[in-house]
């Protein structure tokens, strides 16, 4: 550790096979470059690294141009960028933070929303924002999804409650045939690979989705198409980050479009980024493209602060909005743990490394006003 170190921020990551044993080895990268400027020691680790009772923890640090393996001292700041896509990963994290907690208190950098059907209760009870949220309830059952395939014209869209990326996502579609109703899904698997299923019988198809579903917990919406002029899907991607002075502000905003025929626009799902509000303006015209800006820009000043009264200290989110051709415009995903690649994909570097930059200064501020308490 720096002796002069004004501070010591760990970034918690989940583990990966590859080279290094973590995740997002980049981002933490400029992350510990950032820390060095600012005088605080950056170090990365995972929760299944932290054994009880010990008074150090094994991590990794970007010196002199390469990772450097060592022990470190428990973190002042937690920086969590783990995901965890289970129960079992969620009890270890759990254990690695009261084992931190044993050792020192430290600073959350921020809470983790906790799944995407609380954070729609939540959003649904703020006036300005519940207009924008699509229809949403927990997918039940086959005989469920039926009844509301039956309600609704356009299909359904089903999501995973944990879910990210896009993957394990079905859109639903009715179909007729000489020998009754059938279905046509269309999805990403858990690789986050396309594919298309088409049922004669309807029965086999909501049999099949059950299956598919398996005992994760989903949320059933009305299909929207988001799409281009081209057909593409795409949607807006607005990063909200607190700055060195812990106020909210907008750090960038993109748009991703999706192949043609795809499901989602994703990044991961090979989608493309682009500047918003050219993009806008050239799909709806001038004065609709720059109302539909406004309104982005509205919502996504309004979400952070109404979701941190409900579920404690934010410091970023990714808010992500649909907008149907006709215009109207949808919050469709809020994450707490957002990707910054569609900035730099768009050249917007000011944007690129403010978005690195934020989460470190925001843990800087957090830090003096602690020391100074």
């Amino acid at each position: 550790m720096n002796p002069s170190s004004q501070g010591i921020i760990g970034i918690m990551v989940s583990e990966c096979a590859g080279p290094l044993p973590f995740a997002e080895a980049a981002f933490c990268r400029q992350l510990c470059h950032i820390g060095r400027r600012q005088k605080m020691t950056i170090y990365v680790f995972c929760p299944g690294w932290v054994t009880p009772g010990s008074r150090s923890i094994p991590g990794y640090t970007f010196e002199n141009g390469k990772w450097i393996r060592k022990p470190f001292p428990a973190p002042d700041i937690i920086y969590d960028r783990c995901i965890s896509h289970d129960k079992r990963q969620q009890r270890r994290k759990q254990r690695c933070l009261a084992s931190l907690s044993e050792q020192q208190p430290f600073v959350y950098l921020a809470r983790a929303l906790t799944g995407k059907w609380s954070v729609y209760q939540a959003l649904k009870q703020h006036r300005f924002i519940a207009p924008y949220l699509p229809d949403t309830v927990r997918y039940e059952s086959p005989e469920h999804l039926n009844r509301w395939l039956l309600a609704q014209e356009g299909g359904a869209f089903l999501k995973p409650q944990n879910g990210t990326h896009g993957k394990r996502t079905l859109y639903v579609q009715n179909i007729k045939g000489s020998l009754g109703d059938g279905l046509i899904i269309t999805g990403r698997s858990g690789s986050n690979q396309l594919f298309r299923k088409k049922f004669r019988s309807k029965e086999d198809g909501l049999d099949w989705i059950h299956r598919f579903i398996a005992n994760r917990a989903y949320l059933l919406q009305p299909y929207l198409r988001l799409n281009n002029s081209r057909d593409e899907p795409f949607d807006v991607r607005v990063l909200m980050q607190k700055n060195e002075n812990g106020m909210w502000s907008m750090t960038g905003m993109a748009v991703r479009a999706g192949r043609k025929h795809s499901l989602t626009s994703n990044l991961h799902g090979g989608g493309t980024a682009h500047k918003a509000v050219p993009y806008l303006i050239k799909e709806f015209g001038e004065h609709r493209g720059i109302q539909t800006v406004r309104i982005i820009q509205r919502l996504a000043e309004a979400i952070p602060e109404h979701l941190e009264s409900h579920f404690g200290r934010l410091a970023e989110l990714g808010i992500d909005f649909g907008v149907e051709p006709g215009g109207h415009v949808w919050i469709l995903e809020v994450n707490s743990k957002p990707g910054r690649s569609s900035f730099f994909r768009i050249g917007d570097m000011q944007g690129a490394r403010k978005s690195v930059e934020n989460p470190i200064q925001y843990a800087r501020y957090l830090l003096l006003r602690k020391t100074l308490a």
